[in-house]
């Protein structure tokens, strides 16, 4: 109980200094006109995405919306500011109306010299590289968001972050009090006949459930780096099967979240014309997770990801090494009935440790045309030891100030039995953008 309150207390100390001045509403009526201002943007877009219809065996409009977004700021001089993201979406989804509502950010600032502290539904990236964050343990995804923004699969949780800076050093210090679970797309997933989903199995919003994480960072010269560590709940959950009767004919496979220790660092240089990054984290779960029972639980593993990046002219390439270590690892399948070997499978897919050694290579490069009014954009993946793909290949074109129109293609492939080859015909898709924004 030491070390939850012990981080408590650290997190609130600098809102305890500053918060007679920030929220005292007194001060803020004086204030008007003088040290408050506002910031508002954001867009509306119209989108639409094509593919195999979920279902059938055909191709159709597998998702089509108009979306408006909200971004608001405020600002109170010196001491502080709030920033809120709102976004409103209608259409419809995989053959589903869909009317959506979304606070995708909603948080406040307070500063006190070298300290900050943050408190509200926020988004947190950790690490250095691109896309791929093993460091980064504390923000959930969304893995079948349908959006032409890889970033719109991020999912803010509520969180309290508290910072220190002086000089080069700077350390960091974020609590999650209420646990957030990435969207797995387990429909799309081979479960086994005879076995329905279930509800998620979710930890409680108690203080030994919470999560915690540290991160010390230092500026030296060229140099910037860190390390960090995580303890808790992880976002990605994996799949726990439940027996629901006597008779052990109601089985139910339901996500269910497992708890961990991360240990990371990641580094950011330059030599010369080229940009170099690294990231690294060995994962180490806290409870037993070579019985039966905790099969969703993955083997202790450890993950390193190394960049580097260019530009010339108006092309600009970043590419990067991803590779993965799995300790303890069988290649059998132990699990005890059938049942519970394929849903061993599942989740060793889900975690990607089907193999001990996995190696992975990812290229992005850009390319601005027309006095950079049109931007030719591709991401590609390639998993050297499961064979999975990723390609997608997009075109921005400005058609005037702020007016937008992107269309692109998104397209997953894997053999039977990884995460890939069972997505690719439900989420591979195309798709059109028209983008207005303000």
């Amino acid at each position: 109980m030491v070390k939850p309150l012990l981080i408590l207390a650290l997190l609130f100390v600098p809102s305890l200094v500053v918060a007679g001045d920030f929220f005292d509403d007194d001060a803020d009526k004086k204030a008007e006109g003088t040290n408050l201002s506002y910031e508002l943007n954001g867009f509306t877009r119209g989108v639409f995405f094509g593919g195999n219809v979920v279902g059938e065996d055909e191709i159709g409009l597998t998702a089509g919306y108009g979306e408006l977004d909200l971004k608001c700021r405020v600002r109170k001089g010196q001491i502080g500011d709030a920033y809120a993201d709102v976004r409103f979406r209608r259409g419809f989804e995989f053959g589903d109306a869909l009317t959506e509502f979304n606070l995708r950010e909603a948080y406040v600032n307070a500063y006190l010299g070298n300290f900050n502290m943050r408190l509200g539904h926020q988004i947190v990236v950790w690490g250095r590289a691109d896309e791929f964050n093993p460091t980064n343990n504390i923000t959930p995804q969304n893995m079948v968001a349908r959006s032409t923004d890889l970033d719109d699969r991020k999912v803010g949780n509520f969180l309290i972050r508290s910072s220190y800076g002086a000089g080069p050093l700077n350390f960091e210090l974020i609590w999650v009090p209420q646990y957030a679970s990435s969207v797995l797309p387990m429909e799309l997933f081979p479960i086994p006949d005879g076995v329905k989903l279930g509800t998620a199995i979710l930890p409680d919003a108690t203080i030994k459930n919470s999560s915690f994480a540290l991160k010390a960072g230092a500026t030296l010269g060229s140099v910037d780096g860190s390390v960090s560590w995580f303890n808790g709940y992880m976002p990605m959950p994996g799949i726990f099967l439940v027996n629901e009767s006597s008779t052990g004919l109601d089985l139910f496979a339901k996500a269910k979240s497992y708890k961990m220790n991360v240990f990371g660092a990641d580094f950011s240089t330059s030599v010369g014309s080229y940009g170099l990054r690294g990231e690294f984290a060995y994962r180490n779960p806290m409870e037993d997770y070579a019985t039966v029972e905790n099969i969703f639980i993955p083997n202790p593993d450890f993950q390193y990801v190394l960049g580097v990046d260019r530009s010339i002219g108006n092309f600009t390439i970043i590419a990067q090494y991803i590779g993965r270590f799995v300790m303890d690892f069988k290649k059998e399948i132990t699990g005890s009935g059938g049942i519970q070997k394929e849903l061993e499978r599942i989740n060793r897919m889900a975690a990607s440790q089907q193999d001990q050694i996995s190696h992975m290579v990812m290229a992005r490069p850009t390319y601005a045309l027309f006095h950079e009014t049109c931007n030719l954009e591709f991401l590609g993946l390639y998993n050297f030891s499961t064979q999975e793909v990723l390609v997608r290949p997009c075109v921005v074109y400005n058609l005037a100030d702020a007016l937008t129109l992107k269309a692109g293609w998104e397209r997953y492939a894997g053999p039977d039995g990884t995460l890939f080859g069972n997505i690719e015909d439900a989420l591979s898709t195309v798709f059109v953008e028209l983008k207005a924004s303000f």
